[in-house]
């Protein structure tokens, strides 16, 4: 994985600053740098070596005498291309993934983003067309801002390299902070916590006109446009199995040592056994490392063990501190650039150290699986409510029954009580309706939430909308919503340890023939994930498939809190001064004080006040 930098100036552009810009993103690309200058245009380019490691991966990467390019992430399927125009008469220097895309972007021009199959973000400076050509992944798992200020369109990686170039300091949107800081929504728009710094949403194209200074966004992909088919459980079973096998295959491509990341659910255990199926067996054996708890609640050894005593991979496991936490926490926010929403950010941050300690590039990840397969508890409230829209009162109360036999005694921090008032409310109220009785909700109950009415009616007016009765439009809200927060956690976790994380859940192809199914194949006989656990039957342990708790990467955050009262109790306080133009201090602490000892997991606000306070410090965000 890479990082990329570019400037398009009206004036001439300081090279020293442009310099800082590349180079504060060094742990996003420790193995190579360049820099182009070009009069009104400079790209830069931070590189991470995994495919053909050789200098005929330098970049920028000059291709014939029109095209140069900065590139950060991974075409999986570029040695087919690569075939496909040799045939078409097209010429190679190097075996590299990246000329692989620019010669493609030369034949076929902002087509050539529908015939990749990967993840990416990048620049083309065309010659030709004297435009500057970028593009972010189908789904948004490379990251990618721009902001236009002071006479210059700059692109970044991360929104850091964007303020080595400006002279006005980082300004407060706080819009999306409150957003953040109340529903804990991140990366649902276009736009960020920082004013007029926005990241190019997934399946967008961005084409700069160098000579008239204008920009344009055109989206080139939704996969909201697959239609439903449905081929039968049994046919989709098959289907999401091959798609399943391919993607894994895909991204096992590389020049350096992969491992996975193993948490001991569905997803990350998939991945693991599907690997070591493909695998050659003279191939080095797969690592894969895990985040563990003494504390048997929030530990998953159980699940883990199983997946290494089938699959007989190298494991390891780490250990996550509460004493650690504040200690890596200034460090952790550097690299995010915005805050994060839990603890859970500093589990995957001990796994991703230990995965480069051991020599490990790539890291094979399960994200992407939850919110296309029906695997977090509010899908039963979209089944529960589609059962009782249609009067199947009968297969409603054979549903309701399995739920509470399978996945309700699972469940911490979600009650059988809760679910289903939810889905009672969804029937008889419209979705719009549901959004603003939840503000007042939010609103009325003393030390409920310690914000004002006010905040809270302005942070939930545009907050991402989940429309219950409608299961398709319901998966394409988390995939477009809380997915993206997902993918931004990741992306920063992996590359703060010069890691690169692949994703096979988010392969394009696997993911429309899931979002082709019908939902009953996603979540059924009150099982989620449903088509994942009989199409993988015989590569799963049984053990897996029939597991329906759930954790992820979850840290024991409610007891930190409550066993470190004092101690959280001083970084909230500090945490609301910093934030006081837009917080109450006395008001969160009074609140914090009337729920001493009483944390329960879930109970997140604590710690987003307190991350967004550091967060503010970090990067000197003025609030006017």
């Amino acid at each position: 994985m890479c990082g990329i930098a570019g400037c398009i100036s009206k004036r001439q552009i300081n090279r020293k600053k442009f310099d800082r810009m590349v180079d504060i993103v060094e742990h996003r690309g420790p193995d190579d740098r360049g820099v182009y200058f070009d009069g009104c245009v400079a790209l830069g380019h931070r590189r991470l070596s995994i495919i053909d490691l050789s200098m005929d991966g330098h970049q920028p990467f000059v291709y014939g005498q029109d095209y140069i390019g900065v590139f950060n992430g991974e075409i999986y399927n570029y040695i087919e291309l690569r075939e496909l125009l040799i045939k078409e008469g097209v010429q190679f220097k190097s075996q590299t993934d990246t000329e692989v895309l620019i010669a493609s972007y030369a034949r076929w021009g902002e087509a050539c983003v529908s015939r990749f199959n990967g993840m990416w973000a990048f620049l083309i400076y065309d010659k030709k067309k004297n435009i500057i050509f970028g593009s972010r992944d189908r789904f948004g798992v490379k990251p990618f801002y721009y902001t236009k200020q002071e006479g210059m369109l700059l692109i970044a990686s991360e929104i850091k390299q964007l303020f080595e170039m400006l002279e006005q300091p980082p300004r407060a949107n706080e819009e999306c902070l409150l957003q953040y800081l109340i529903r804990g929504n991140r990366d649902y728009s276009e736009e960020t916590m920082f004013r007029d710094v926005f990241q190019l949403v997934g399946g967008h194209n961005i084409i700069f006109d160098i000579q008239t200074a204008s920009c344009k966004v055109k989206k080139y992909y939704d996969f909201e446009d697959v239609k439903e088919t449905d081929i039968g459980y049994k046919g989709a079973c098959g289907n999401f199995r091959d798609k399943f096998i391919n993607a894994v295959g895909l991204r096992l491509r590389s020049d350096v040592p992969l491992g996975c990341s193993l948490s001991g659910g569905l997803d990350s255990s998939a991945i693991v056994c599907a690997a070591d199926g493909i695998y050659e067996h003279d191939r080095e054996k797969m690592h894969t490392v895990s985040s563990c708890f003494d504390d048997a609640r929030y530990d998953e050894r159980e699940y883990i063990e199983e997946v290494i005593k089938q699959t007989h991979v190298e494991s390891h496991n780490v250990f996550p501190q509460e004493q650690d936490l504040f200690q890596e926490l200034d460090k952790m926010i550097w690299h995010m650039d915005e805050p994060f929403g839990s603890t859970t950010c500093f589990a995957a941050w001990n796994v991703n150290r230990c995965v480069k300690d051991h020599g490990i590039k790539v890291l094979l990840s399960g994200q992407g699986s939850d919110e296309q397969l029906a695997g977090y508890t509010p899908f039963y409230v979209v089944k529960f409510t589609a059962l009782l829209a249609q009067g199947k009162y009968k297969e409603f109360w054979s549903e309701w029954k399995k739920y509470k036999e399978t996945r309700a005694c699972t469940e911490m921090h979600v009650s059988m009580g809760d679910v289903f008032k939810s889905s009672i409310a969804s029937l008889v109220v419209s979705d719009r309706k549901r959004w603003l009785i939840k503000s007042i909700f939010y609103a009325i109950p003393k030390n409920r939430i310690p914000y004002s009415g006010k905040q809270i009616r302005r942070a939930l007016k545009n907050e991402p909308f989940c429309p219950v009765k409608d299961p398709r439009g319901y998966i394409a809200a988390h995939m477009k919503g809380e997915l993206q927060t997902l993918l931004h956690n990741e992306d920063r976790q992996t590359m703060a340890f010069s890691v690169e994380e692949r994703l096979p859940f988010l392969d394009y192809e696997l993911v429309e023939a899931i979002y082709a199914m019908p939902f009953d194949y996603k979540l059924r006989d009150g099982v989620t994930k449903a088509v994942l656990r009989d199409g993988l039957d015989g590569i799963l342990p049984d053990k897996i498939k029939n597991r329906y708790s759930k954790l992820g990467y979850v840290t024991p955050e409610d007891q930190w809190i409550n066993h470190n009262y004092e101690k959280y109790r001083q970084e909230l306080e500090q945490a609301a001064q910093t934030l006081s133009k837009i917080l109450d201090a006395d008001k969160v602490i009074q609140w914090f004080d009337s729920r001493k000892g009483n944390i329960r997991r879930g109970d997140f606000i604590i710690w987003r006040i307190i991350c967004a306070g550091h967060w503010a410090r970090i990067f000197h965000v003025s609030f006017d």
